[in-house]
């Protein structure tokens, strides 16, 4: 018990370092872009969003996929352990978009003031409604597709 309670700290340790390392690297970049362009700072914030939202996407479908090829199964049973891969498999794609949204607020509320024009400030607005909006969708689709599989977390229970 003690050592799964140090692993759970230590890694929630190294997730808030990289979430701070990440928003610090969006921050640097965006800087150093609108000293170029505003156009530059919207593709760079275009980029690294599709990347983020491809990323978490992906561990979605790879997530599914274990549990289509794993089903359900009971408590005690020799599958027991291909369905803890498969519960770790959505609680990393559910932590990446987490983690994400964390990592990416300051650097999204910076945009706004780092861009110089009116048009670029409303192209950056649009393509913030468009990221949050993917987001989302991917959240929903991951609680969607959790429950479909049979995978879902109930007031802190664990299914199966």
């Amino acid at each position: 018990m003690l050592i799964r309670a140090a692993t759970h700290l230590s890694a929630m340790i190294v997730s808030c370092l990289l979430s701070a390392l990440v928003t610090v690297a969006m921050l640097s970049a965006q800087w150093a872009l609108s000293i170029l362009s505003d156009s530059a700072v919207l593709v760079f914030e275009l980029l690294v969003t599709v990347i983020a939202l491809s990323l978490v996407r992906w561990l979605i479908q790879r997530a599914d996929a274990l549990a289509q090829q794993v089903g359900t199964v009971r408590r005690g049973s020799p599958q027991e352990s291909q369905a803890d891969r498969v519960l770790a498999r959505f609680s990393v794609a559910e932590n990446t978009l987490n983690s994400l949204w964390v990592a990416f607020s300051l650097p999204a509320i910076a945009g706004f003031f780092l861009l110089d024009s009116r048009i670029a400030m409303s192209v950056h607005g649009v393509l913030l409604v468009l990221a949050i909006s993917g987001a989302v969708v991917l959240g929903n689709r991951l609680d969607t597709l959790r429950n479909l599989r049979g995978y879902a977390v109930h007031f802190g229970r664990r299914a199966p």
